[in-house]
């Protein structure tokens, strides 16, 4: 006798890991750079992470967050950002998980609280961020 059961695993949240960041997106960088590079690393960075979490979750559903949580955690060497300049750094980052409708928008009416911490690493090679967006 086959026991059918049917097996749903929610998904209460969604991190992904990105290195190599485009400094051109950081606060100090924008006030740099010339306009349309800006554009184009946002444009990268926002379809790398789109493809990231879609590589990542790859046969899993994404879920979809009413109200939501972002933590995002750098790694870094030699010097930390600054948590605004690391705030203008991931927005396009974020905006993937908007993309994909993980959370509706990345504005106060869906995002409870949004979070950074930094630490340091021995070696350059493991610097990057991570983003987690879970559910409120």
């Amino acid at each position: 006798m086959a026991n059918n059961v049917d097996l749903k695993i929610e998904i209460d949240k969604v991190t992904i890991e990105l290195s190599n960041l485009p400094a051109i997106l950081s606060k100090n960088g924008r006030r740099r750079s010339h306009w349309k590079a800006q554009m184009q690393a946002t444009r990268d960075l926002r379809e790398k992470a789109y493809f990231t979490i879609m590589v990542t979750y790859q046969g899993w559903e994404l879920p979809k967050f009413e109200k939501a949580h972002i933590h995002v955690k750098e790694r870094w060497s030699n010097n930390p950002h600054d948590f605004d300049g690391l705030a203008s750094l991931v927005a396009p980052a974020i905006d993937a998980f908007t993309d994909l409708e993980v959370i509706p928008d990345d504005s106060p009416r869906f995002i409870e609280s949004y979070t950074m911490s930094s630490v340091k690493v021995a070696k350059r090679v493991d610097s990057g961020v991570e983003i987690t967006v879970s559910r409120a």
